[in-house]
């Protein structure tokens, strides 16, 4: 039986399905309860079809509101979410992703599909976790 490597393995294998989103439209103040709420560090930014818009994290709302001294209430997030995203397809593999993480040092990359619909994300931890067998 041949051993699946790296660049055997597809990123549907690995990547999180079960996302957390926010709607584009929405108030910053309404992802950062988001965030809270349910424990996430990033939250992908989508349209009602499920369109891939942006990537909002805890780094942008720290960065671009607080450090910023910007009143929350009055922001977006595509006022500050990251708009141009390194996407990878359900095509990818494993090894595919760990060189683009590694080469634009990158903790999360959104996966698509040829719509550009959001499918899921793989992050570093999904990645640390590739190869534990978990009962």
């Amino acid at each position: 039986m041949k051993k699946l490597t790296t660049a055997d393995v597809k990123v549907s294998r690995v990547m999180t399905k079960d996302l957390i989103t926010v709607s584009l439209g929405s108030m910053v103040e309404e992802a950062v309860k988001k965030m809270v709420d349910f424990d996430v560090e990033c939250l992908p930014v989508v349209d009602s079809k499920e369109i891939l818009h942006g990537l909002l994290t805890f780094r942008d709302i720290v960065t671009k509101v607080i450090y910023s001294q910007v009143d929350v209430r009055k922001l977006k997030v595509e006022d500050i979410m990251a708009k141009d995203l390194v996407t990878c397809g359900l095509s990818c593999t494993v090894l595919d992703v760990v060189k683009i993480m590694k080469n634009k040092h990158l903790r999360r990359i959104p996966v698509v599909n040829t719509e550009n619909k959001l499918m899921g994300l793989v992050t570093d931890f999904d990645l640390a976790l590739l190869g534990w067998d978990f009962k």
